[in-house]
């Protein structure tokens, strides 16, 4: 009885160690004000931005947006300040040519509106991978006459995404295995690694039996070498930290 009763503690302990240990890995609030990890603390971050706007004034967001220190505690304000302002909706109805400056400066969310407001041009990823190849857009104006502009990384970000849907399982159109995905997501093309990014964590959500600690593991392989490989797993880790 002695022994089955030490078995029986055994047990327990182990079990609500790992209940301890799988609390911790979901402690949203402890991860995003401690871990400096880029793409970890950024999917925290994500699951938080409710949160933010609950518990923060615009103000504060603001100041947290600039000066938080973590990642993700930036990331968190940031995109709870983007949600209180109104979102892609708001952006959308600004002028192709305000769009492009702000994509520019750097505005990923200016970047979105614009291949957003011009999804009609992008009917098939052949398009999206010339505009991705040329780095350049190629446009016609109220006279009928054709120009072309350059484009920075915020616009081939949002190519980049574009395209992974059409990379991604099940997709009619455009559809690479996920073999073919983790080749390009350590390629050449910025634009392709984020497309490859995209599909991915669709990939892994739909599929994908890695658990949260596996998935950090693999983020911390890759983060520094290859950004856009880690960015799929952080897609998928926001994912798994949600549940």
């Amino acid at each position: 009885m002695k022994r089955n009763g030490l078995r029986a503690l055994g047990l327990v302990s182990c079990v609500v160690a790992l209940f301890s240990f799988l609390g911790m890995a979901v402690d949203l609030g402890g991860i995003v004000a401690n871990e400096l990890v880029e793409e970890i603390s950024n999917a925290a971050g994500l699951n938080l931005v409710n949160d933010y706007i609950d518990d923060y004034t615009v103000e504060e967001l603001t100041v947290l947006a600039e000066k938080g220190l973590t990642p993700g505690i930036k990331l968190a304000a940031d995109r709870a300040l983007f949600k209180l302002s109104g979102g892609l909706i708001a952006l959308i109805e600004l002028e192709d040519e305000e769009l492009l400056t702000m994509a520019a400066a750097g505005d990923l969310d200016a970047a979105d509106a614009y291949v957003f407001n011009h999804k009609a041009d992008y009917k098939k990823p052949a398009f999206v991978e010339e505009d991705i190849a040329a780095a350049s857009i190629t446009r016609i104006d109220d006279e009928g006459e054709e120009y072309e502009f350059a484009i920075g990384d915020a616009v081939l970000t949002a190519l980049g995404k574009l395209l992974g849907g059409f990379y991604g399982p099940g997709s009619p159109v455009g559809m690479k295995t996920e073999a073919e995905l983790l080749d390009l997501v350590v390629g050449d093309s910025f634009g392709l690694r984020v497309a490859a990014a995209t599909a991915l964590t669709t990939y892994w959500i739909i599929g994908s039996d890695l658990t949260i600690p596996q998935v950090e593991a693999e983020i911390l392989g890759v983060t520094l070498v290859h950004p856009e490989y880690a960015l799929a797993y952080q897609g998928f880790l926001t994912y798994l930290y949600s549940l």
